[in-house]
């Protein structure tokens, strides 16, 4: 499969390419009115009025005259006015619907539309071929496809040799120039982009979706929160998502800078808890999914509620059962965020005797119903499930004491 869609899902990650939604802020309604109309259903009047806020903020960054320059534009990008990079030439050139050089606010959400999560999947895959349609032939030839992943490789701080370029568009082209007439058209970009779905990855960004909370009284009719600790969470959900990018949202990187002080540091444990957090699976969360996430830590959760949080965790594969390689990395990841150190014998007699215990089928794995009679003759595994201070909330985030403790996990296994 070609490197191509894995470049371009690092992409945003690397550069600013996140926009942000302040707070809302009421526009004339005659303004807004053209602008739903231009751009159809994707994006909704609350959310254009949100925008409105963006475009105020990165318009009047180096001029304030109600216009965004491609100063600015890269600006917001990568934080650097003076940053030339292909990647956001090719973007500032496609918001500059009027080639006039600036963007004006209609442009502006008129563009943005594309990147919005309801715009069309075909809207996106066509305005990722324009992307790399560089001469705008019509066609995406072999020189701009380089060109094109050169400057993604810029932008994430990646250094390849010349040849292993070559290599990745040469693999590219071979992928996706089915009629092998040395240029990709718009029915063989389709295709590629059909097989290779994270290739647009890069063309959805959740943020543009302003967030609109849930009640707070379905909220606590759904959890074991009550409502005065849900407006205890929610400052505590405001902190978190606004740590790094002020969106309303919390991304990996916050809940990780949450959990271990660092955005950068990764670890398999955070990227569980976050995948069962993230409930919509869209790569943020949420302060519905927030709450709702907590509430299985809460101590008026039931046992059978935690054990099933527990099991999903250890479920890496997501297959409905643990195995004994599933079980080794948790550990290997729970050890290494407890700056604990065992050799490798003793954490294969560790597996081998939970195992023993927990796998009554003798089948290499274990069961939801295995697990839960595990975890009846084993109560202390899920005693790192419960979160006392939820009972009593303040606003501080649990550097998750499900990390506290495991060498008496360990001995106990």
């Amino acid at each position: 499969m070609s490197d191509l869609p894995f470049l371009l899902w690092r992409l945003p990650a690397r550069t600013g390419f996140k926009f942000y939604l302040p707070a809302a802020s009421m526009l004339c309604s005659s303004i807004l009115s053209c602008s739903i109309r231009a751009i159809g259903p994707s994006i909704t009047v609350n959310e254009v009025e949100a925008l409105f806020d963006l475009f105020k903020k990165l318009s009047s960054a180096i001029i304030d005259d109600g216009l965004i320059h491609k100063e600015e534009f890269q600006l917001a990008l990568f934080r650097n006015s003076g940053k030339q990079n292909l990647f956001a030439n090719r973007v500032f050139d496609m918001f500059d619907i009027k080639r006039n050089g600036v963007i004006d606010f209609g442009e502006f959400v008129r563009s943005l539309s594309v990147f919005h999560p309801n715009a069309p999947e075909e809207k996106k895959v066509e305005y990722a071929f324009k992307l790399f349609d560089l001469r705008q032939t019509g066609y995406i030839e072999y020189i701009e496809l380089k060109e094109m992943v050169l400057a993604i490789l810029t932008e994430s701080d990646i250094t390849v040799p010349d040849d292993v370029v070559e290599s990745i568009v040469e693999k590219t082209m071979q992928e996706v120039d089915s009629k092998g007439d040395g240029k990709i058209d718009t029915e063989e970009w389709k295709d590629f982009a059909a097989k290779n779905p994270s290739l647009l990855k890069i063309m959805t960004l959740p943020s543009l979706r302003l967030q609109q909370h849930e009640d707070l009284a379905v909220l606590a009719a759904h959890t074991y929160f009550n409502i005065s600790e849900i407006e205890a969470l929610y400052d505590l959900f405001k902190k978190l998502s606004s740590s790094m990018v002020d969106d309303d949202l919390i991304s990996k990187e916050e809940f990780q800078l949450g959990l271990f002080g660092s955005s950068k540091k990764r670890s398999l444990f955070a990227d569980r808890v976050f995948h069962l957090f993230d409930s919509k699976n869209d790569g943020v969360i949420e302060f519905g999914e927030f709450v709702r996430g907590l509430s299985v830590f809460h101590p008026a959760a039931p046992q059978a509620q935690k054990a099933a949080f527990a099991f999903r965790l250890y479920d890496i594969w997501q297959r409905g059962f643990i195995e004994r390689q599933e079980v080794r990395e948790m550990i290997e990841a729970l050890l290494r965020e407890s700056n604990l150190v065992l050799s490798r014998d003793i954490i294969e007699v560790i597996i081998d005797k939970a195992f023993k215990e927990a796998d009554l089928k003798g089948d290499g794995r274990i069961d939801p119903e295995e697990w839960e009679e595990f975890v009846a003759r084993n109560p202390s595994l899920l005693k790192n499930m419960t979160i006392p201070y939820l009972k009593d909330l303040n606003t501080q985030f649990p550097s998750f004491e499900l990390i506290s403790d495991i060498e008496d996990d360990i001995s106990e296994i």
